[in-house]
Parts: C-alpha cells; sequence; structure tokens
C-alpha cells in the first residue's frame, strides 16, 4: 500500500515532530558547566570571541569555520531580538548575560543549531529516498533517522558532526537527481552544499564522489564536454562555497597544515586497534539497533547486486567514508554520523521491496517493519532522554559546595573533565579559593594547606577522572568523606557502555546501570577524620 500524497504529507509532519521531541528534550544538559561535552567549548567558546572582538580568524584549524560562524551568527541574532525586546542596549549586555548572570547560555544557543540540524536532516532524508527510491522509501527512511539513537542523541550539542551531516545528505540529494536529471542546477547544488560540508568538517570532502557517479549516467543524454564543464562548475563552486566560509584556511595554510599534522598524528598514530571493531561490536549494534543495522548492511549487499543510478552514488560516498573512519586508532560514535543517512535510506529501501514482494497492500505489514527498525532507537533515545534531563553529578556537588562550604575557603580541585564548576555565582565575587592538582599521580603538597578537596573517579573514563591509590590511602588518613555523588545503579546488573577516548560521562548503551550523567564524585574535608 502506497501512502497518498496527503497522508504522505501528514505522516511527515508526524515524522518531524517526533525527531523534534527526541532532539529538544534535555537539550541544557551538564549547563552551565562548560565540559558537559567535549568539543562544545571550542565552537561556542570561539563563537563568543568572534561577537566580542569582531575578529573572524577560528583561531585553530583543526576544524573549519563555516559552524564558528553560525554560531556567532545564531548570538548576532539574539543581541538583536533582545534589543528590539528592550532587554539588551549594546553588545556588552549579552556578553554580561553569557558572563554572569546566565552563563552557559551561548552554549544552549548552539546546541539549538545543532538540533535544528538533526530535525532538518530528517526532513531532508526524505528528500533523498523518495528522489533515489520512491515516496514509501523516504517516507519510512525519514522515520527511521528521526528515531536513530546515534543521530538523537549528538543532535543535543554544539558540534559540528551533525551540521556537516546535514549538508552531505543534501549534496547526495541533488547528486541522486542528477543522475535522472542531468541539469546544471543540480550539479551547482549538489557542489555548493558540498562545499558547505567541507568548511564543517573537512573529510566530508568524499562527498563529491557521489556526483562523480552520478556523472556516468549523464553520458547517455549529454556528450563528455558538456558532463565535464557540469563536473568543473560544480568543483568550482564547492571551493568558492568553502573559500567564502573558511577563508583563514587559504589565508592561513601553513597553520592548516601543521594542524592537521598534529590530527593524523592524534587519530592514526596511536597502538590501539582500529576503530572499525569498536564501531562494528557497539556503535551501530546500539547506535542504529540490531535490526536496523542488519537492514541496512544487507541494504548496502542489495545496492552493489541491483546496480541503479542511486546506489552508485550512495555507494561511492559511504564506502570511502567508512574506510576512513575505520582506520583510525582513536574511536568517537559520532564519526561515523555522516554514513547514517544513506544506510537508513538502503534500509528503508530494503524493507519496502520485502513488504512489496511478500505483504504488497497489507498496513500490518509496514506498521510491523517501522516498528521491528525503529523501536531500539526509540526506546534507547528516550532513555538517553531521561538520564540527560536529570543533573549531572558535577552540577550537584556544584551546588552542595555552594550551600555547605564556608565562604573564601580553600577548596583543591582535581584537574580533569569530571571536576565540579566551583563558584559558578558570577554575580558576586568568587566565594571560594580554588585550586587544582593532579589526583592521577604522586600526592601534591598543597593538600595537607586546604580545607577540601574534591575527587572525580570513572569506572571507565579513567583517562579523564581517576584517583591514584597513594591519594586513596592518604585520604583514608588524612580527611573525611562530606559527601558523594554517585551516578550508577547499583541495583542493576546492566553494565553501561562508555567510549574511553570520549570524555562524555552520559552512556552509549546500558542505561539502566546509570541515574545521571557525570563520574562519581567525593568531597572530602582534610584535617578531620
Amino acid at each position: 500500500m502506497k501512502p497518498s500524497g496527503t497522508k504522505t504529507l501528514l505522516a511527515l509532519l508526524g515524522v518531524l515532530l517526533v525527531a523534534a521531541g527526541l532532539r529538544i528534550w534535555a537539550l541544557d544538559y551538564g549547563l552551565p558547566h562548560p565540559l558537559s561535552r567535549p568539543d562544545e567549548e571550542r565552537i561556542v567558546g570561539r563563537a563568543q570571541t568572534i561577537f566580542a572582538s569582531g575578529d573572524w580568524h577560528p583561531g585553530s584549524f583543526y576544524y573549519p569555520s563555516l559552524v564558528f560562524y553560525v554560531d556567532t551568527a545564531v548570538l548576532y541574532g539574539y543581541y538583536a531580538v533582545k534589543k528590539t525586546m528592550g532587554d539588551y542596549d549594546r553588545p556588552f549586555d549579552l556578553l554580561f548575560d553569557i558572563a554572569v548572570t546566565r552563563p552557559g547560555l551561548h552554549y544552549l544557543l548552539g546546541r539549538w543549531v545543532g538540533a535544528v540540524s538533526g530535525i532538518l536532516t530528517v526532513l531532508v532524508v526524505y528528500g533523498l529516498g523518495r528522489s533515489a527510491y520512491g515516496r514509501a522509501v523516504g517516507l519510512l527512511a525519514a522515520a527511521l533517522l528521526a528515531t536513530c539513537h546515534l543521530h538523537v542523541r549528538e543532535s543535543h550539542f554544539a558540534t559540528v558532526d551533525i551540521v556537516m551531516t546535514l549538508f552531505i545528505t543534501v549534496s547526495l540529494l541533488f547528486a541522486v537527481r542528477a543522475t535522472s536529471k542531468p541539469s546544471i542546477g543540480n550539479y551547482l547544488l549538489a557542489g555548493l552544499f558540498a562545499g558547505l560540508a567541507v568548511s564543517t568538517k573537512y573529510n566530508a570532502g568524499l562527498v563529491v564522489l557521489g556526483l562523480v557517479a552520478a556523472s556516468f549516467y549523464a553520458l547517455p543524454s549529454l556528450d563528455k564536454k558538456r558532463v565535464a564543464v557540469r563536473l568543473f562548475s560544480a568543483g568550482l563552486i564547492a571551493f568558492l562555497a568553502f573559500a567564502a566560509t573558511s577563508p583563514y584556511v587559504l589565508l592561513h595554510y601553513q597553520g592548516f597544515l601543521a594542524n592537521m599534522d598534529r590530527l593524523g598524528s592524534f587519530l592514526y598514530g596511536g597502538q590501539g586497534e582500529r576503530a572499525l571493531w569498536d564501531h562494528l561490536r557497539t556503535t551501530f549494534p546500539a547506535g542504529l539497533g540490531w535490526p536496523l543495522f542488519l537492514v541496512s548492511t544487507a541494504g548496502v549487499a542489495r545496492a552493489f547486486w541491483h546496480r541503479r543510478p542511486a546506489d552508485w552514488v550512495l555507494l561511492a560516498f559511504l564506502i570511502p567514508c567508512f574506510i576512513l573512519i575505520s582506520d583510525v586508532r582513536v574511536t568517537f560514535p559520532r564519526y561515523v554520523l555522516p554514513l547514517v543517512p544513506v544506510l537508513v535510506v538502503l534500509a528503508a529501501d530494503t524493507a519496502v521491496s520485502v513488504v512489496d514482494r511478500f505483504a504488497a497492500g497489507k498496513r500490518w505489514a509496514w506498521v510491523l517493519a517501522l516498528v521491528l527498525l525503529a523501536s531500539p532507537g526509540v526506546t534507547r533515545s528516550i532513555r538517553y532522554d531521561r538520564v540527560a534531563s536529570l543533573e549531572d553529578t558535577r552540577l550537584l556537588a556544584a551546588e552542595w559546595i555552594g550551600e555547605n562550604v564556608a565562604p573564601q575557603t580553600t577548596i583543591l580541585l582535581c584537574k580533569g573533565y569530571g571536576a565540579p564548576h566551583v563558584n559558578e555565582d558570577r554575580r558576586r565575587p568568587p566565594a571560594f579559593v580554588v585550586e587544582e592538582v593532579d589526583c592521577s599521580s604522586e600526592i601534591d603538597d598543597r593538600a595537607s594547606g586546604g580545607l577540601y578537596l574534591v575527587t572525580h573517579e570513572h569506572e571507565q573514563l579513567t583517562g579523564f577522572s581517576s584517583l591514584d591509590e597513594r591519594w586513596r590511602d592518604w585520604l583514608k588518613e588524612n580527611a573525611s568523606l562530606q559527601i558523594s555523588f554517585d551516578p550508577y545503579r547499583h541495583d542493576s546488573e546492566v553494565t553501561p557502555v562508555f567510549y574511553p577516548a570520549d570524555a562524555f560521562y552520559i552512556p552509549f548503551d546500558g542505561y539502566a546501570g546509570v541515574e545521571r550523567g557525570g563520574p562519581l564524585i567525593g568531597i572530602w574535608k582534610i584535617g578531620e577524620h
């Protein structure tokens, strides 16, 4: 049973509402803690600096500039609205709001960029699936992306990957359209969004391979010269889009090369196993759900078998990108995000073909396919949102210190992502004297002079939160534990799954094993035992 136009529109609106609900819920997780999600501080911090200084230099070249500029534009837009409402008189008022009265505001605005980009990608995936394989495939693919746990999770944050995935998907949409209508418009739009994708994250450049694959299907209707002109035009518009939105990469290319050399050493120079195995064991099964992962894998095989024009466009991007991200020695689940729209489209095409073959015209078959493929993603996404909607242990610890420790007390804070952000209330002078110490090494001499020590530990993220045994023994003899904030649910037999290289304190899977995000935090009073 094929959906009619009206039914399709209503169903698509429903899908977008589900996508929005899952992505907006718990959007403020961890705020105003500035390190609740690694890499956010790099993006929103630079946007704030650009807004404050007017200097549009990105500061470094580990990322291109486009997302910095988008977030800066959002700050300008927010400022303009608040000025119109009479809340602000000058740009300093927004900066004061961010620094003093509403810390974390710029993070939240940046997260809205991620959430909206994620929702828009669901809409674009509908267009991609419809252009490639028909309306039913487009609708099912949109529903699968709307509920995909990996995509929902990463859409909550002010990082670059979700925005990049949006631009990649739009570029693939026009590349697929170019297989049946090789107009200059489709080529230029595919090139434009490819350039914007690269200006979001460099490895998105692989998306141009989709347009190259599409060009082979233009040859029967266009001569080689005209196809070459279209490809050149697309490449030129891609370059211009990149140059316009990341100009300093070209103006200071030596700094760019130096940053890329360091980044390459970090990603590929380690001795650990390839990320491929982590992705196959965990990222894809948990991020997509086993049913969707298996059906999308079958969809890739099916695309190789049928070799339709759209198949080649999608595979031309999917396979090289998969190889690129699989060879790194440091695993981050968000690295597979560019593959997800393609995988859900191929999965939807496979599911629709099965329904059409064995249960054509049966409404229950469509419902069954949707429930089977989407329910794991819905379940994990809701579990993630529930955990993320609760206060992080770092926030709870900071609140306890503010309420129970006398002002101007010296507080020693173990370094790391897991440390709470003390002195959070910036409307008055700092309440405490805070000094950082390294709790993963030998005892710091300053420990005897501090009245309080704040520790943070984590069973899996030991590179970011740990306590050396020497510190543990010293605390037993020289301090008393005032209170601890434990994120785990010790009545559960479920082991939460974290990525050891990613300092993000909400698990990727196994949500039943945690109550909230954050590390195990202990607040100790020194000199009492």
